[in-house]
């Protein structure tokens, strides 16, 4: 089986490839330009096709070896990740035919070489009619590159080379090139930079190495003459308080006495020239003896705390260049430095000197004076009260004080209370209150220093509230029947035993009791009155009262009393009407058969009831038994005359309006 398959596979591939290939055309690539060499910014076109006509067909294109563009035309602005090798291949549109790979095109992008400024002379300075030729290229070969000068930024010249004769000043700049490729738009940037300076005659600067002032026995000193830049070509003249010591460049010197001590200068001539400088700056060499170091302290206490930083510096008082120092502690050494910085603690104490040596030399001062470093704990103040009671009533002062157990001179203190900051003063007084109550606690405060105290012991104040006092208006006959009396009550609410201050217009009455009696005139009834209780115990008082203030009380009394003595007066005339009636009533003829009708009423219901009561209830007589209806008919004629009922034989009798009528 496998073996048909590989002669049917053989026999078919020929065709295949055949018919593939048989007259496809292949592309041709072309690029304008044509150089093979780009720089940044150039832009080149690449296009792909066939000699003849291209109708019909696609193109892609790859660089090196990827596929990155399907286009007749490629155009690329070069940079540089654009070199490599390109190109195309044709595909026939609609169809599977596919050219070969049209010829390569090496494109190569490089960055735009700096030229090179190049002088004949080393020297920076010039002077007038000095020459001096300058060269721009690349160092390689610079065929077809042509370059342009510049001075201070404006072009001056087109040549390789610029020749300058000095003159004066105005030729002094700064000069670069840059190079231009020549037929195309490449430029390159400007060059380095060359300073010319045309100047005056300098004047020599003398410098000292060291520079210190002062110089001690043995000490070396170098003297260096020159223009801060290139000497070359100059020599030197030195002087001592103007008398020619030397002729070098470098003047060296090891001082052994003040006899050293000057002032020096000196000058320069241009080697093969008539050209001399003015005198240099001086210098003043003074040999001295070894001073002493002097020790200071910052700040200078004589105690310290922990965390408290304290500066030490050595030095003479005036300039230390040239000097370092070392330090010791206890006569021990600790540290090579000017200045020596502690932050404090406990085993810092100790005496601190110290002692100067010249930089690179052996020279060395004796020890300075000593200071004395006491490095302390920092204290924890006590707090204390003047009252140790565990309860504080309002009104009632308490004072506590902050200090510690040695002398509190510099130091401030705040206090805390509930653990927030509420005053800043050795002493804190409160005149009690219930919002008072609170932890307080106090800490200490060096003046002018970070130095903190840990929060001393804490008093617990407690304020409890006074006990509530009641004043009330007490009523009793007698104030009522007198009409201008007041009669107040004071009471404290609690089990105590109290005493009482009484109070008219927050003016203190000169009244203990817990009663008050007041006669209220037009100016007492708008009076304000108060009480409290008082005790020779703490508390010593009670709250305050509300206030109580008449007003309209009286009035309202008065008012009470009329109404209360009309009806008294009411009922006493009505009782004594009823008397009267009783009294003046006219008596009866009474007959065995007759009775009373208020007498038959009351002895129908078993009852002592006065006639007036029953007059005035209205209530209906009970009909008597029927023995004495039949008597009272046969002996009596009823008619009705007016309203009423009479008997033939009965009068009605009227006393004060009232009428009395015999039974039928």
């Amino acid at each position: 089986m496998y073996k048909i398959l590989f002669l049917t596979v053989a026999v078919i591939a020929p065709v295949t490839s055949q018919n593939a290939t048989d007259d496809v055309p292949i592309p041709k690539l072309t690029a304008d330009p044509t150089w093979t060499d780009f720089f940044p910014n150039e832009q080149i076109t690449m296009h792909c096709g066939f000699v003849s006509s291209s109708d019909g067909w696609s193109f892609e294109w790859t660089k090196n070896g990827k596929t990155i563009k399907t286009n007749p035309t490629l155009t690329i602005t070069a940079k540089s990740s654009d070199s490599g090798q390109y190109s195309c291949k044709g595909k026939l549109n609609g169809r599977s035919v596919v050219t070969q790979q049209s010829n390569v095109f090496q494109l190569n992008v490089r960055d735009i070489p700096i030229p090179k400024l190049t002088a004949d002379s080393t020297w920076t300075e010039f002077f007038p009619n000095e020459q001096i030729t300058m060269q721009c290229g690349f160092g390689s070969s610079s065929d077809g590159w042509s370059f342009e000068w510049t001075k201070n930024g404006k072009q001056i010249n087109t040549n390789p080379t610029l020749t300058i004769t000095a003159k004066s000043s105005s030729d002094s700049g700064r000069y670069t090139c840059k190079g231009k490729l020549n037929g195309r738009s490449v430029s390159t940037q400007h060059s380095n930079l060359f300073q010319f300076n045309v100047k005056d005659i300098p004047i020599p600067k003398l410098t000292v190495d060291p520079t210190w002032t002062e110089f001690y026995p043995n000490e070396q000193i170098t003297m260096q003459c020159g223009f801060g830049s290139s000497s070359d070509s100059w020599s030197f003249e030195w002087a001592k308080n103007g008398k020619q010591i030397n002729t070098n460049h470098t003047l060296i010197i090891t001082a052994k006495s003040s006899s050293d001590s000057g002032r020096y200068t000196c000058k320069g001539k241009l080697n093969g020239r008539s050209v001399s400088t003015q005198q240099s700056n001086e210098f003043q060499l003074n040999v001295k003896d070894i001073p002493i170091p002097v020790l200071t302290a910052n700040p200078n206490w004589t105690e310290f705390f922990p965390n408290e930083q304290i500066t030490m510096q050595c030095g003479f008082g005036r300039s230390s260049d040239g000097w370092y120092f070392g330090w010791a502690k206890n006569g021990k050494p600790i540290k090579k430095n000017p200045t020596l910085t502690i932050t404090a603690k406990s085993s810092d104490s100790g005496q601190y000197a110290c002692k100067g040596k010249l930089n690179g030399r052996s020279v060395t001062t004796t020890q300075s004076n000593v200071f004395q470093l006491n490095v302390k704990e920092i204290p924890i103040p006590m707090l204390t009260a003047d009252q140790n009671w565990t309860e504080f009533f309002p009104n009632e002062q308490i004072t506590m004080q902050c200090g510690l157990e040695s002398s509190s001179d510099g130091w401030s203190f705040e206090w805390t209370k509930n653990g927030k900051q509420i005053i800043r003063n050795p002493t804190l007084t409160i005149i009690a209150k219930t919002s008072d109550s609170g932890q307080y606690a106090c800490k200490g405060k060096l003046n002018g220093r970070s130095v903190s105290t840990k929060t001393s012991n804490t008093f617990q104040l407690n304020v409890k509230a006074l006990s509530e006092t009641s004043l009330n208006l007490v009523t009793e006959l007698s104030d009522i029947i007198a009409g201008n009396i007041l009669t107040l009550n004071c009471k404290v609410l609690d089990d105590k035993t109290w005493n009482y201050t009484w109070f008219e217009n927050n003016q203190e009455l000169n009244e203990s009791s817990s009663t008050l009696k007041v006669k209220s005139t037009e100016e007492t009834i708008k009076n304000e009155f108060k009480c409290r209780g008082k005790r020779t115990e703490r508390p010593l008082y009670s709250s305050l009262s509300d206030p109580f203030m008449a007003n309209n009380i009286l009035f309202k009394r008065k008012i009470l009393l009329a109404i209360s003595g009309c009806f008294v007066c009411c009922f006493v005339i009505l009782i004594i009407g009823c008397i009267v009636l009783k009294i003046t009533r006219k008596p009866e003829k009474k007959e065995p058969v007759h009775e009373d009708l208020f007498i038959s009423l009351a002895d129908s219901k078993n009852q002592a009831t006065s006639p007036l009561m029953e007059y005035m209830d209205n209530k209906p007589l009970e009909k008597e038994s029927d023995e004495k209806k039949e008597l009272q008919l046969d002996r009596i004629s009823v008619t009705h005359v007016d309203g009423m009922i009479m008997g033939e034989d009965s009068t009605s009798s009227e006393t004060n309006g009232l009428t009395s009528f015999k039974a039928i």
